[in-house]
Protein backbone atom coordinates (compact mmCIF):
# COMPACT_ATOMS: atom_id res chain seq x y z
CA UNK A 1 0.00 0.00 0.00
CA UNK A 2 1.34 3.41 -1.01
CA UNK A 3 0.95 5.55 2.12
CA UNK A 4 2.50 8.55 0.35
CA UNK A 5 -0.21 8.70 -2.31
CA UNK A 6 -2.05 12.00 -2.10
CA UNK A 7 -5.74 11.71 -1.25
CA UNK A 8 -7.94 13.82 -3.47
CA UNK A 9 -10.23 16.21 -1.59
CA UNK A 10 -13.95 15.50 -1.54
CA UNK A 11 -15.93 18.40 -2.98
CA UNK A 12 -19.69 18.72 -2.46
CA UNK A 13 -22.30 20.87 -4.17
CA UNK A 14 -22.42 23.33 -1.29
CA UNK A 15 -18.64 23.80 -1.53
CA UNK A 16 -18.94 24.74 -5.20
CA UNK A 17 -21.90 27.03 -4.56
CA UNK A 18 -20.01 28.78 -1.78
CA UNK A 19 -17.08 29.33 -4.13
CA UNK A 20 -19.32 30.73 -6.84
CA UNK A 21 -20.87 33.16 -4.36
CA UNK A 22 -17.40 34.28 -3.23
CA UNK A 23 -16.58 34.99 -6.86
CA UNK A 24 -19.65 37.21 -7.07
CA UNK A 25 -21.90 34.99 -9.19
CA UNK A 26 -25.49 35.67 -8.22
CA UNK A 27 -29.14 35.12 -9.01
CA UNK A 28 -30.08 36.25 -12.52
CA UNK A 29 -26.53 36.23 -13.91
CA UNK A 30 -25.53 34.99 -17.37
CA UNK A 31 -22.35 32.94 -17.33
CA UNK A 32 -20.34 31.04 -19.92
CA UNK A 33 -18.48 28.11 -18.39
CA UNK A 34 -15.26 26.30 -19.33
CA UNK A 35 -14.42 23.47 -17.00
CA UNK A 36 -12.44 20.45 -15.86
CA UNK A 37 -14.26 18.13 -13.49
CA UNK A 38 -11.08 16.36 -12.38
CA UNK A 39 -9.50 19.66 -11.33
CA UNK A 40 -11.61 19.67 -8.14
CA UNK A 41 -10.28 16.35 -6.87
CA UNK A 42 -13.31 14.16 -6.29
CA UNK A 43 -16.76 15.71 -6.73
CA UNK A 44 -19.57 13.95 -4.93
CA UNK A 45 -22.15 13.27 -7.63
CA UNK A 46 -19.80 14.11 -10.51
CA UNK A 47 -20.64 16.47 -13.36
CA UNK A 48 -24.30 16.75 -12.38
CA UNK A 49 -23.27 18.24 -9.04
CA UNK A 50 -21.29 21.00 -10.75
CA UNK A 51 -24.16 21.76 -13.12
CA UNK A 52 -26.67 21.82 -10.26
CA UNK A 53 -24.43 24.20 -8.31
CA UNK A 54 -24.27 26.56 -11.29
CA UNK A 55 -28.00 26.49 -12.01
CA UNK A 56 -28.97 26.95 -8.38
CA UNK A 57 -26.58 29.89 -8.01
CA UNK A 58 -27.89 31.83 -11.03
CA UNK A 59 -31.48 30.79 -10.29
CA UNK A 60 -34.45 30.50 -12.62
CA UNK A 61 -33.84 33.96 -14.09
CA UNK A 62 -30.16 33.24 -14.81
CA UNK A 63 -28.49 31.52 -17.76
CA UNK A 64 -25.64 29.04 -18.05
CA UNK A 65 -23.72 28.56 -21.32
CA UNK A 66 -21.09 25.96 -22.25
CA UNK A 67 -18.96 25.08 -25.26
CA UNK A 68 -20.20 21.86 -26.86
CA UNK A 69 -17.70 21.50 -29.70
CA UNK A 70 -18.56 18.38 -31.67
CA UNK A 71 -16.78 15.05 -31.87
CA UNK A 72 -18.15 14.59 -35.42
CA UNK A 73 -14.80 15.25 -37.09
CA UNK A 74 -12.75 13.04 -39.38
CA UNK A 75 -9.07 13.92 -39.62
CA UNK A 76 -7.89 14.57 -43.16
CA UNK A 77 -4.32 14.52 -44.41
CA UNK A 78 -2.70 17.89 -45.08
CA UNK A 79 -0.79 18.21 -48.32
CA UNK A 80 2.81 19.53 -48.24
CA UNK A 81 1.44 22.78 -49.70
CA UNK A 82 -1.05 23.10 -46.83
CA UNK A 83 1.66 22.46 -44.28
CA UNK A 84 3.80 25.15 -45.91
CA UNK A 85 0.86 27.55 -45.64
CA UNK A 86 0.69 26.91 -41.90
CA UNK A 87 -2.55 24.90 -41.87
CA UNK A 88 -2.43 23.50 -38.32
CA UNK A 89 -5.10 20.84 -38.72
CA UNK A 90 -7.75 19.70 -41.19
CA UNK A 91 -10.93 17.80 -40.32
CA UNK A 92 -13.95 16.90 -42.39
CA UNK A 93 -17.17 17.73 -40.52
CA UNK A 94 -19.45 14.70 -40.44
CA UNK A 95 -23.27 14.93 -40.04
CA UNK A 96 -24.23 16.82 -36.89
CA UNK A 97 -27.25 16.28 -34.66
CA UNK A 98 -27.46 18.69 -31.68
CA UNK A 99 -29.42 16.09 -29.72
CA UNK A 100 -26.99 13.19 -30.12
CA UNK A 101 -23.54 14.33 -31.29
CA UNK A 102 -21.05 14.02 -28.38
CA UNK A 103 -18.78 16.88 -27.37
CA UNK A 104 -15.00 17.17 -27.09
CA UNK A 105 -14.98 19.78 -24.32
CA UNK A 106 -15.29 17.53 -21.28
CA UNK A 107 -17.72 15.56 -19.16
CA UNK A 108 -19.44 18.62 -17.66
CA UNK A 109 -20.64 20.05 -21.03
CA UNK A 110 -21.34 16.52 -22.29
CA UNK A 111 -23.64 15.98 -19.31
CA UNK A 112 -25.06 19.50 -19.62
CA UNK A 113 -26.10 19.13 -23.27
CA UNK A 114 -28.30 16.13 -22.33
CA UNK A 115 -30.26 18.04 -19.70
CA UNK A 116 -33.89 18.71 -20.37
CA UNK A 117 -34.39 22.32 -21.42
CA UNK A 118 -30.83 22.86 -22.65
CA UNK A 119 -30.66 24.43 -26.13
CA UNK A 120 -27.67 23.50 -28.28
CA UNK A 121 -26.62 25.69 -31.19
CA UNK A 122 -26.69 24.66 -34.84
CA UNK A 123 -23.00 25.20 -35.69
CA UNK A 124 -21.86 21.83 -37.07
CA UNK A 125 -18.58 21.72 -35.13
CA UNK A 126 -18.30 24.70 -32.75
CA UNK A 127 -21.70 24.78 -31.09
CA UNK A 128 -22.46 26.15 -27.66
CA UNK A 129 -25.35 25.09 -25.42
CA UNK A 130 -27.38 27.16 -22.98
CA UNK A 131 -30.00 26.83 -20.28
CA UNK A 132 -32.24 29.60 -18.99
CA UNK A 133 -34.72 32.22 -20.19
CA UNK A 134 -32.28 33.45 -22.90
CA UNK A 135 -31.09 30.00 -23.96
CA UNK A 136 -32.28 30.23 -27.57
CA UNK A 137 -30.47 33.51 -28.14
CA UNK A 138 -27.32 32.55 -26.23
CA UNK A 139 -26.97 29.29 -28.16
CA UNK A 140 -26.35 31.34 -31.32
CA UNK A 141 -22.77 32.10 -30.29
CA UNK A 142 -20.50 33.79 -27.77
CA UNK A 143 -21.26 37.18 -29.31
CA UNK A 144 -24.71 36.93 -27.70
CA UNK A 145 -23.21 36.52 -24.23
CA UNK A 146 -21.09 39.60 -24.92
CA UNK A 147 -24.11 41.60 -26.10
CA UNK A 148 -26.04 40.62 -22.97
CA UNK A 149 -23.12 41.59 -20.69
CA UNK A 150 -22.50 38.09 -19.38
CA UNK A 151 -19.51 36.65 -17.56
CA UNK A 152 -16.99 33.89 -18.18
CA UNK A 153 -16.31 31.28 -15.50
CA UNK A 154 -13.18 29.13 -15.71
CA UNK A 155 -13.29 26.03 -13.51
CA UNK A 156 -9.88 24.42 -13.22
CA UNK A 157 -8.84 25.66 -16.67
CA UNK A 158 -7.20 28.80 -18.00
CA UNK A 159 -8.02 31.53 -20.48
CA UNK A 160 -6.50 29.37 -23.21
CA UNK A 161 -9.83 27.48 -23.18
CA UNK A 162 -11.94 30.63 -23.57
CA UNK A 163 -12.88 30.58 -27.26
CA UNK A 164 -15.00 33.73 -26.79
CA UNK A 165 -11.70 35.64 -26.76
CA UNK A 166 -11.68 35.40 -30.55
CA UNK A 167 -14.39 38.10 -30.53
CA UNK A 168 -11.65 40.66 -29.86
CA UNK A 169 -9.90 39.86 -33.14
CA UNK A 170 -12.73 41.43 -35.12
CA UNK A 171 -12.00 44.79 -33.48
CA UNK A 172 -8.28 44.89 -34.26
CA UNK A 173 -6.34 45.76 -37.42
CA UNK A 174 -3.46 43.31 -37.29
CA UNK A 175 -0.03 44.14 -38.77
CA UNK A 176 0.60 42.56 -42.14
CA UNK A 177 3.27 40.28 -40.63
CA UNK A 178 0.55 38.58 -38.57
CA UNK A 179 -2.21 38.71 -41.17
CA UNK A 180 0.06 36.86 -43.59
CA UNK A 181 0.39 34.03 -41.07
CA UNK A 182 -3.23 33.70 -39.96
CA UNK A 183 -5.08 34.30 -43.24
CA UNK A 184 -5.41 31.33 -45.61
CA UNK A 185 -5.39 31.93 -49.39
CA UNK A 186 -8.71 32.22 -51.19
CA UNK A 187 -8.30 28.94 -53.03
CA UNK A 188 -7.95 27.03 -49.76
CA UNK A 189 -11.11 28.55 -48.26
CA UNK A 190 -13.04 27.82 -51.45
CA UNK A 191 -11.94 24.18 -51.39
CA UNK A 192 -12.53 23.84 -47.64
CA UNK A 193 -15.57 25.95 -46.67
CA UNK A 194 -16.02 26.29 -42.90
CA UNK A 195 -19.52 24.84 -43.14
CA UNK A 196 -17.95 21.51 -44.17
CA UNK A 197 -14.42 21.62 -42.80
CA UNK A 198 -12.74 22.40 -39.48
CA UNK A 199 -9.25 23.89 -39.86
CA UNK A 200 -6.91 26.51 -38.48
CA UNK A 201 -4.00 28.38 -39.93
CA UNK A 202 -0.92 29.92 -38.40
CA UNK A 203 -0.05 30.37 -34.73
CA UNK A 204 -2.96 30.08 -32.30
CA UNK A 205 -3.20 33.11 -29.98
CA UNK A 206 -2.01 32.47 -26.42
CA UNK A 207 -4.98 33.85 -24.48
CA UNK A 208 -3.42 32.70 -21.19
CA UNK A 209 -0.97 35.60 -21.35
CA UNK A 210 -3.87 37.91 -20.51
CA UNK A 211 -4.45 36.24 -17.12
CA UNK A 212 -2.04 38.37 -15.07
CA UNK A 213 -3.21 41.67 -16.65
CA UNK A 214 -6.81 40.65 -15.86
CA UNK A 215 -5.99 40.04 -12.22
CA UNK A 216 -3.90 43.22 -11.96
CA UNK A 217 -6.75 45.30 -13.40
CA UNK A 218 -9.29 43.70 -11.08
CA UNK A 219 -11.22 42.27 -14.03
CA UNK A 220 -10.87 38.67 -12.85
CA UNK A 221 -11.67 37.23 -9.41
CA UNK A 222 -10.21 33.92 -8.22
CA UNK A 223 -11.14 31.37 -5.54
CA UNK A 224 -10.03 27.82 -4.73
CA UNK A 225 -12.51 24.97 -4.28
CA UNK A 226 -10.93 21.61 -3.57
CA UNK A 227 -7.92 21.56 -5.85
CA UNK A 228 -9.63 23.64 -8.54
CA UNK A 229 -8.95 27.31 -9.16
CA UNK A 230 -12.15 29.04 -10.29
CA UNK A 231 -11.95 32.38 -12.09
CA UNK A 232 -14.79 34.75 -12.96
CA UNK A 233 -14.67 37.81 -15.22
CA UNK A 234 -17.08 39.89 -17.25
CA UNK A 235 -16.70 38.91 -20.90
CA UNK A 236 -16.82 42.56 -21.96
CA UNK A 237 -13.94 43.37 -19.63
CA UNK A 238 -11.91 40.46 -21.04
CA UNK A 239 -12.53 41.48 -24.63
CA UNK A 240 -11.78 45.17 -24.04
CA UNK A 241 -8.51 44.34 -22.29
CA UNK A 242 -7.50 41.86 -24.98
CA UNK A 243 -8.19 44.44 -27.69
CA UNK A 244 -6.03 46.93 -25.80
CA UNK A 245 -3.12 44.48 -25.61
CA UNK A 246 -3.52 43.28 -29.20
CA UNK A 247 -3.31 46.86 -30.42
CA UNK A 248 -0.16 47.47 -28.39
CA UNK A 249 1.69 44.19 -28.86
CA UNK A 250 -0.03 41.47 -30.91
CA UNK A 251 3.26 39.58 -31.22
CA UNK A 252 3.03 38.69 -27.54
CA UNK A 253 0.01 36.49 -28.29
CA UNK A 254 0.87 35.21 -31.75
CA UNK A 255 4.52 34.19 -31.30
CA UNK A 256 5.59 36.07 -34.42
CA UNK A 257 8.77 37.98 -35.06
CA UNK A 258 8.79 41.78 -35.13
CA UNK A 259 11.60 41.71 -37.68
Amino acid sequence: MDTNKKVKPLVRKEDIKAGLVRLGLKNGDMVGVHSSLSSFGHVEGGADTVIDALLETVGKHGNVVMSTHSANLSKDKRTPEMVALGISWLFKILPYDPDTTPVTTGIIPETFRKRRGVVRGRHPSLSIAAFGPQAEVLSEGWHRLLELDGSILLIGVGLDRCTAMHLAEKRVRFPDRILEKITPPKWFVEQHPESEWEWDVGPYPDFAKLTRPCIDRGIMKTVKVGEATMRLAKLRGLIDLYVEHLEKNPDLFYFTSTA
